[in-house]
């Protein structure tokens, strides 16, 4: 551990067995217990949860890794962190404590988007009270600055937004999903002729008018039937309505439509973008497709098609538990035969089942991230499945992770702060989201015209421990980029 950081023992954690309570998920097994600490720093109140990434010989520097931990079960850290290839947060934003609600307004999705032409950073934010998350979508500038909040349209509340999809389209348009307490027959599955479900709604909205362009409803299309989900003996009423869909997904497919998947029918279609109709179905009871039988996914997350034609998601294969290991896969759908065949399939370098949430992208040169969800860690593959890098969160889970190049200088000034001990005069110094920091420059004296360079330092990680040669009052910190021109400046006293 670096020398710039200090630790606070917290709670004891389990690295990859507490899950977050989210509409029907249900918790899985993992590793023992193991003790976590946070980091502190000397020049911020920010604290971090301990990151654990291997390295690479490739310079990835302008890479990162996007994630958002959660310890709702434990409570040490739940927020949303961008990592640097050294496995050092660049970016740290923690879940704050929401007002009329035991839960804090919780981060989820975040990734690095384009609206407008220009990159942008996004996530879900709300609350997560189960058995129903209900938010909005954050679209922050290259700044951190807020541009827009995108929420649900029509009769829906503006914050019913669940937290599984953010999706934003070449349109200008977001992709939105819900769920929606509705009353429906239940006979078929042992429930009653006027019991409840939850319904998966699906919604594209534009972002800067908040105009819906459809509104989807899964019983309008998908039978309560076609369920994968066991039907308990006090569900289907209005109190705790039948999760008999669980939609968890929503992407364009290459030939305009939507791509919806829902975990609970262990089924993802295809449903036309203007009228909502379902094209075709694949999985589940009422497939359209002939498989091979390794093609078998069950409780799966984000399905989406791929550049090469084919269709990425992550299988979770739990819960409860079906198969032996929770995995990335590439399928080739062939909709003219109405075939379907897995062409690929990534499987975690250590046992991993994950028994909800996960992700899978796929990076324009072929190389694949796979989201580990209930389990807090993260996996780089080339495009032939070889395992580059791997990374862990001291978290309980992580609903989804991407890897991405991204630049951004905050409008917020740098931090720091200047100690003493043992006759040595330290200067600490970090910029909370800031990218393209490469080097600090500590000046000293008594006004801006007689400051003189006191120190120099190479950035060292979040923060960066700057020796200085002689006791000062006051001194400015300046941060520089990689020509040494001025970024930002702050003072330390």
């Amino acid at each position: 551990m670096s020398a710039n950081r200090r630790v606070r023992r917290g709670a004891a954690v389990l690295s990859a067995a507490v899950l977050v309570g989210v509409v029907g998920c249900s918790n899985g097994g993992g590793d023992d217990a193991d003790e976590v600490e946070l980091t502190e720093y000397e020049s911020t109140d920010l604290t971090a949860p301990p990151i654990d990434l291997d390295s690479t010989d490739d310079d990835r520097s302008d890479e990162y890794f996007f994630v958002g931990p959660k310890s709702q079960e434990t409570g040490l850290w739940s927020g949303k962190l961008i990592v640097d290839e050294d496995g050092e947060p660049v970016w740290i934003q923690e879940d704050e404590e929401s007002e009329g609600s035991s839960e804090p307004t919780a981060g989820w999705d975040m990734r690095v988007q384009e609206y407008e032409g220009e990159k942008v950073l996004t996530w879900w934010e709300g609350i997560v009270d189960t058995p129903l998350a209900e938010g909005e979508v954050v679209v922050v500038d290259d700044s951190y600055e807020e541009i827009a909040r995108v929420g649900m349209g029509n009769d829906l509340p503006h914050r019913m937004v669940d937290l599984h999809e953010t999706t934003i389209t070449d349109e200008g348009t977001m992709l939105l999903m819900a769920y929606v307490p509705k009353q429906a027959d239940l006979t078929e599955i042992g429930g009653e002729s006027d019991g409840w479900v939850w319904d998966g709604v699906v919604q594209e909205v534009d972002i800067e008018t908040g105009e819906v362009l459809l509104d989807w409803s899964s019983l309008d299309h998908i039978p309560v039937t076609d369920s994968e989900r066991e039907f308990e003996d006090d569900a289907g009423t209005e109190d705790k309505p039948y999760d008999y869909f669980h939609g968890n997904s929503v992407s364009v497919d290459d030939d305009g439509s939507l791509l919806v998947d829902a975990r609970n029918t262990h089924a993802f279609y295809n449903v036309d973008r203007e009228s909502g109709g379902v094209n075709w179905t694949l999985g589940g009871k009422s497939t359209d497709f002939e498989a091979d039988d390794d093609l078998y996914f069950a409780w799966q997350h984000d399905v989406e098609r791929s550049p090469d034609g084919t269709i990425t998601l992550f299988d979770n294969q739990s819960s409860p538990t079906l198969g032996d290991s929770s995995r990335g896969m590439k399928i080739d759908v062939d909709t003219d035969e109405m075939t379907a065949e897995l062409v690929q399939e990534f499987l975690p370098p250590v046992p991993r089942i994950a028994a909800n949430q996960g992700s899978y992208q796929e990076l324009e040169d072929g190389r694949v991230v796979i989201g580990w969800g209930a389990l807090p860690s993260f996996t780089e593959y080339s495009a032939d499945g070889e395992v580059l890098r791997d990374g862990t969160v001291g978290a309980d889970s992580n609903y989804r992770a991407y890897l991405s190049e991204w630049e951004a200088t905050p409008t917020e000034p740098p931090a720091a702060d200047m100690t003493t001990e043992d006759d040595q005069t330290t200067v600490y110094a970090s910029w909370n989201g800031a990218t393209e920091v490469a080097q600090w420059r500590v000046l000293g004296g008594p006004d801006a015209g007689a400051r003189a360079e006191l120190a120099t330092a190479e950035r060292a990680g979040f923060e960066t421990p700057i020796p200085l040669p002689e006791d000062a009052d006051s001194v400015v910190v300046e941060a520089l980029d990689e020509d040494g021109e001025v970024l930002g400046s702050t003072t330390a006293d």
